[in-house]
């Protein structure tokens, strides 16, 4: 076999692990960051007194925002550790860390409210790791960055829409111990794959491909750094407001027609003890269905178009998504969430191709940390303002209406960005990858 053949095909072999990997980390990480949500209304009843279940999103909720915190601030020394250490050895730790800190969760003792809170923040720590390493590892592994983003996008959002009827169907048949078990156990087989084929040399990283065209300049990569900064907080609040809200708001919102199907089925689908935590999953999982079907085609937009005109036209489209969440009842605000999850997958692969362009190649875990610390850091607002917001009027409508204004001062904020990047610029350099053995 001639020898550019095989190193074509070693190449294409790695890109296919390192995708893989990284896609199967992508969705792990989701899935175990957003079902607490779904499994505080299991919770609610046992915790509680009997016959008086506790009000999840005022005194459950809470609990996790200590690992929401986590999250974000743990996501800048990941990716300096990523950057200076091992990319693959960083993918490891974190699933041998998400595996045992959810294995831990599942075996706190009732209503110990202290030793849950301590468990998912070492969930939430582990958990960090992931934006910081996996998203600039894809990025520097593949040859058509915007189509990679797109499918380590479909695995997110297939690990969201797993997330809300996995987390149900589990507390369904088995209990709320079992929604954290399982998740944890296949977080830690997935590691044992990794840390086989990083030992066996068969994964490694790479340097950032060049860029073609003119490089930005000093003026820019501020500008965009400070537009960014704005764009991922607001974001990321947005986000976070859907992830830990949909469930209460479905709940609230969508009684009448739990109600209705739970007839209709005859409860054969859901215990009707535990009916509200199995629909509120399976609504919370049809929200990102919709989002997982869609990220594919829409990671692809960032190849074709204007970075900036996919970022901008996103932001005015979740501003209208955030209106109909705050006004829309029933099935109206199940589909405002879908259309809120479906635009961010669109402005997702955008803004990391954003940052990947104006961050050098050496710092790129750095900036992705610093992304994440932004984005993630503002879960602890979004938790914060809805159990205020819920315990102040009775639901979450309020903050609904402030995020539709927000959203409109993120679109007049992008229009600032600099014209004319196209996610199509990069031109993969003739650096293979470096596969080096673990030590």
């Amino acid at each position: 076999m001639p020898q550019s053949l095989a190193a074509s095909r070693a190449t294409g072999s790695h890109e296919r692990l390192v995708v893989g990997y990284s896609s199967l980390g992508h969705a792990l990480m989701h899935y175990m960051a957003a079902f607490f949500p779904y499994i505080a209304v299991g919770m609610a009843a046992a915790w509680g007194e009997p016959g008086q279940p506790l009000d999840h999103q005022v005194l459950l909720l809470p609990l996790w925002q200590l690992a929401a915190f986590l999250i974000g601030l743990g996501a800048v020394p990941a990716g300096w550790l990523g950057d200076r250490w091992s990319v693959p050895g960083m993918m490891v730790v974190m699933f041998f860390g998400m595996g045992a800190a959810a294995i831990a969760c599942a075996f706190v003792p009732d209503r110990n409210f202290l030793l849950l809170e301590l468990a998912m923040a070492a969930l939430g720590l582990f958990a960090a790791i992931y934006h910081a390493v996996g998203i600039a590892w894809v990025m520097r592994c593949a040859s058509r960055p915007g189509r990679a983003m797109g499918i380590n996008g479909v695995f997110g959002s297939a690990g969201l829409a797993a997330c809300g009827a996995g987390t149900g169907l589990l507390i369904n048949f088995f209990s709320w111990r079992a929604a954290f078990l399982v998740p944890g156990i296949v977080c830690l087989m997935v590691g044992l794959g990794l840390l086989y084929h990083w030992r066996s040399g068969k994964v490694g990283d790479r340097p950032m491909p060049a860029m073609s065209g003119k490089p930005p300049s000093r003026g820019d990569l501020v500008r965009v750094f400070i537009i960014l900064t704005v764009t991922m907080f607001v974001g990321g609040v947005i986000w976070q407001a859907i992830q830990y809200g949909a469930p209460g708001l479905f709940e609230q919102r969508m009684a009448a027609e739990i109600d209705w199907l739970q007839g209709l089925t005859n409860g054969q689908l859901a215990a009707e003890a535990k009916k509200m935590a199995f629909w509120v999953g399976l609504f919370g999982s049809a929200v990102y269905v919709a989002s997982g079907v869609t990220q594919y085609f829409l990671g692809g937009l960032s190849d074709r178009y204007s970075l900036k005109t996919v970022y901008a036209f996103a932001a005015l489209l979740q501003a209208m998504a955030m209106l109909g969440l705050a006004v829309l009842p029933g099935y109206g605000a199940l589909l405002a969430a879908m259309a809120s999850a479906i635009i961010s997958s669109a402005s997702g692969p955008a803004e990391n191709l954003l940052i990947g362009r104006y961050t050098p190649t050496r710092y790129h875990g750095l900036g992705f940390g610093a992304k994440f610390i932004v984005a993630f850091g503002a879960g602890p607002v979004a938790i914060w303002l809805i159990a205020h917001l819920k315990a102040l009027t009775g639901d979450l409508e309020l903050l609904f209406f402030g995020l539709a204004v927000a959203g409109v001062g993120v679109w007049l904020v992008t229009l600032m960005l600099p014209s004319g990047d196209s996610g199509a610029s990069p031109v993969q350099a003739v650096s293979p990858p470096r596969p080096a053995p673990a030590e």
